[in-house]
């Protein structure tokens, strides 16, 4: 848990336990969504002409003026 002491009144010992808290709470909410993502299965692509996006095969370009000054 992070404390909500004011910095300016916590000894070194206390301010490097908290940053190191802090890292550890970031480290493993990266490590469960990690886990997270590798056991959500994937979507299967579906091959019907109706899901996919239609482009053109030659998409102009236009550029706005710069504006004076």
């Amino acid at each position: 848990m992070i404390s909500t002491t004011d910095p300016e009144s916590m000894t070194a010992e206390e301010r490097r336990r908290e940053v190191a808290a802090i890292l550890a709470n970031g480290l493993l909410r990266r490590l469960r969504a990690a886990e997270s993502a590798a056991c959500t299965p994937a979507k299967e692509v579906s091959e019907r002409p109706g899901n996919r996006l239609e482009l053109p095969a030659e998409t102009p370009l236009s550029v706005a003026p710069r504006p004076a000054g």
